[in-house]
């Protein structure tokens, strides 16, 4: 369960006035960090209580003024020095649930946010503008030693010199170079076996679909270049940024007949089947209702055929270029990719979406790929300049060292940190002195429960008492018995051992304080109220009751919940009372009318 300090504040704090008070002392101009109050000569500052005070307002209809939070601030921290007296903040328990709520808060402070923002607008930049790319790859695994590094480097050069400048040639007495076709070269060299049969073209590039220094090397270098060689966790590369569009968004829905690769008869019953749908698509269907009927792909015809929104390079390129050739509202004729045959039709056009709609979604996809590893080798970088420390030091040591700063660093993670601290401590010392106290304390209950009977009253009358549910009355009798004469406490274990046995269940109870309406057996027997509508069961046709109608309760148990309640509040009071004695309470009044003013 998690302390909230707040919560617990609200809950527990009883307002009482201020009973010491001493004369104040000046206050500076920057009112947030002087000495609100003090405790036993110890300070509070005022930035405390404005954190508590600003949450409290927050999160509650009732808001109170600034001096009745001061009473519950008062009572709240005299509460937490109990605890610290008692020694609970010195507990392994205490340390490891609050070192596990501080390290929920953190994270976000272990962050160079600068980067990862330059990082969100940098990707945001790319992804307002589509490239078509080509690329050559030769494998070569991370784990390869350095020659073979080496070698497939060396390759990659080669093979890049031979499609930019053209490797020197000998005609006659002249040395010529001429730069080889990329494709040509691709189909002989790549090493990318998924592209060698397009001869190593990519089609359209969008971020986040491609490892990071792959679309970093696109997008870095100008249209119609090829790119430097690049590293890759599948080897080497270099790319050929071919054309450069602005990126839009195209809505379609489709219906599909998928075909097996390869199997030309399937083929030409799916492109059959289209036809037919066409034909009644041309003459006025609707397409929803024909592609939840009709199409293969079950995903989006659950949808009547929509796909949602979607950008160049997101489908395959029979798709992609047949939906973006249209208009909105327009239908394609069938057409075949590599899953099947389809006809689509356009919904809408839309262009690159303002940053400010997609920032998170940005944010979501840099924090799990490479951009991400860039922003914690930034946050790495700054610790170490700001904190001094020596390169050769590990990133984890680096970190521990950041996270070592990070309350004097920022204020409002200082004040959770507080809050989490002192919200344990005050419910761990609240639990013992008040909560489990009082529900503990059976004399202290009924002593109460007398004193203040006269508080308790019922709109109605209740039955109180056992209802027994018998297969014979002689086994309800016997029940009887046992309810009248053994321990309340026993009752059920007597009844189990005595009357039931393991294969057979002779008799059912069931115990408790009702009201009319609320069990019909109690309404019918308890109450002997004839117009009662209960029937016993076959399995259980023999009912009897033991227990009496009460105008009012008769013991505290007969209003357990609400009288521990009430005596839970009247040992807070009593506790307060002891603690404002005990300890002396200085507040310093001329800070508090300036947080007024000002807040």
């Amino acid at each position: 369960m998690k302390k909230n300090l707040l919560l617990a504040l609200m809950a527990l704090s009883c307002t009482m006035p201020l009973v010491k008070t001493a004369a104040t002392t000046p206050a500076t101009n920057n009112t947030d960090d002087q000495v609100l109050l003090t405790i036993d000569g110890k300070p509070v500052m005022a930035s405390e209580f404005l954190y508590i005070y600003a949450k409290n307002s927050e999160s509650t209809e009732d808001r109170k003024s600034m001096e009745e939070y001061m009473d519950l601030f008062v009572n709240f921290k005299l509460k937490v020095i109990e605890a610290e007296d008692a020694g609970i903040d010195t507990t392994e328990a205490f340390k490891k649930e609050l070192a596990g709520y501080r390290a929920q808060a953190t994270p976000k402070y272990m962050k160079d946010e600068e980067a990862i923002d330059s990082l969100i607008r940098l990707s945001y930049d790319h992804m307002s503008r589509d490239r078509r790319a080509a690329h050559i790859a030769i494998q070569c695994p991370m784990t390869a030693d350095d020659s073979t590094q080496a070698a497939a480097l060396e390759r990659i050069n080669l093979i890049r010199q031979r499609v930019t400048t053209g490797l020197p040639v000998k005609k006659g007495k002249k040395t010529v170079q001429q730069p080889e076709d990329f494709f040509a070269v691709a189909a002989e060299v790549s090493e990318d076996p998924g592209l060698k049969e397009t001869n190593g073209e990519l089609g359209w590039i969008t971020p986040f679909r491609y490892v990071y220094s792959f679309e970093e090397a696109v997008y870095n270098t100008p249209v119609g270049e090829i790119t430097p060689a690049f590293r890759s966790p599948f080897g080497w590369h270099i790319a050929w940024v071919e054309e450069e569009r602005p990126h839009s968004e195209v809505r379609a829905s489709h219906i599909m007949k998928m075909v097996p690769q390869g199997n030309d008869s399937a083929s030409a019953i799916a492109r059959a089947q289209l036809d037919s749908i066409y034909t009644l698509l041309a003459n006025g269907a609707d397409f929803a209702e024909m592609a939840s009927a009709n199409s293969d792909d079950k995903g989006s015809a659950m949808r009547g055929g929509d796909l949602n929104w979607f950008g160049r390079g997101m489908m395959v390129k029979p798709f992609e270029d047949a939906v973006f050739a249209l208009a909105d509202g327009e239908m394609s004729q069938p057409f075949q990719s590599r899953f099947g045959w389809h006809i689509a039709k356009v919904t809408g056009h839309r262009p690159m979406q303002p940053i400010d709609s997609i920032y998170d979604k940005i944010a979501k996809n840099v924090q799990r790929d490479e951009r991400g590893k860039e922003a914690d080798k930034s946050f790495i970088r700054k610790m170490k300049a700001e904190y001094q420390l020596p390169d050769t030091m590990s990133d984890a040591d680096v970190r521990a060292v950041a996270d070592s700063h990070l309350e004097e660093k920022y204020t409002d993670l200082r004040h959770l940190v507080q809050e989490y601290h002192d919200g344990i401590l005050l419910f761990d010392i609240s639990l013992e002195k008040v909560w489990n106290k009082a529900a503990k304390d059976e004399e202290g209950l009924t002593r109460y429960f007398q004193a203040h009977k006269k508080d308790y009253t019922w709109d109605a009358p209740r039955y109180k008492g056992y209802v027994i549910y018998a297969k014979d009355k002689a086994s309800a009798t016997q029940a009887k018995s046992i309810i009248k004469n053994a321990n309340p406490d026993s009752v059920l274990s007597y009844i189990n051992t005595r009357i039931n046995n393991d294969s057979v269940k002779f008799v059912k109870i069931e115990h408790g304080l009702w009201k009319k309406g609320q069990n019909a057996a109690a309404d019918k027997y308890g109450f002997k109220d004839k117009a009662a509508e209960y029937t016993p069961t076959e399995d259980m046709p023999v009912v009897m009751v033991v227990g009496k109608v009460l105008k009012a309760p008769e013991v505290y148990t007969d209003e357990r919940g609400k009288v521990t309640s009430a005596y839970q509040d009247e040992l807070e009071k009593a506790w307060i009372e002891e603690l404002r004695a005990k300890h002396t309470v200085v507040i310093n009044y001329d800070v508090l009318n300036e947080l007024k003013i000002k807040n």
